[in-house]
């Protein structure tokens, strides 16, 4: 086991990159194939802690802050209009949905943990698994409408917070990547070689649910 700390901007290509090999041996039906480009981070385990990289202005009033309403159908959509890219970090984001596929596969390389507990999930998920953050704090009375929403990825909201996109320091963003789309069309071959050869994390269902709701079918070569 390899203890990770910290998580710079350059682990998020670390992690894309290697999954996105192992993802197009999966689609062509190569396990060990697969097992073998995921070597430079399998193992790891997430050790470290995340603080907000900024301070936020004051929320509005308890009283009119209004309920967590982002279903996921509205944070799937989120996810493709923002072509699966951070836009905070301008980073690559895996929905943790086909992480957790990579996880069903190879549970002791990749392991997850539904509660993102420290010592028991791979880092992958706090680099790479987007959320759909609110561009208006929902601490500060944001809406959970789509035009109010953005996709960040996990570490990158916690770092926000509940600040503004102008309240955050400035990155030095990577170019974009056109054609991403997450390994969505890897999708399908990753839970079937998990199903065939792994263990599932999931309750029945998560994956065809998410399936729907990305409505991506079809197996192509991310």
């Amino acid at each position: 086991m390899t203890a990770t700390l910290t998580l710079e901007l350059e682990d998020v290509d670390r992690y894309a990159d290697t999954l996105s090999t192992a993802a197009r041996a999966i689609v062509s039906g190569d396990l060990e194939g697969a097992r073998t480009s995921i070597e430079p981070i399998a193992f790891e385990r997430w050790e470290g802690h995340l603080r907000s990289a900024a301070k936020a202005s004051p929320a509005t009033d308890p009283a009119e802050r209004r309920p967590r309403d982002v279903t996921d159908p509205v944070r799937a959509q989120v996810f493709l209009r923002d072509e699966m890219t951070c836009t905070y970090c301008g980073g690559r984001c895996i929905p943790q949905s086909v992480l957790v596929a990579f996880s069903d596969l190879f549970p002791d390389e990749l392991p997850y943990h539904r509660n993102y507990r420290r010592g028991a999930i791979h880092p992958m998920y706090w680099a790479l698994a987007p959320e759909a953050d609110h561009k208006f704090a929902h601490a500060r009375g944001g809406t959970g409408e789509i035009a109010n929403l953005t996709t960040l990825h996990t570490m990158c909201n916690v770092r926000k917070s509940d600040a503004l996109a102008t309240e955050l320091p400035a990155v030095d963003r990577p170019e974009h990547v056109i054609g991403w789309h997450g390994l969505l069309e890897a999708y399908p071959s990753i839970i079937a070689m998990g199903d065939a050869h792994g263990k599932r994390h999931s309750a029945e269902g998560y994956h065809e649910r998410w399936m729907r709701h990305f409505s991506r079918k079809t197996e192509q070569a991310p």
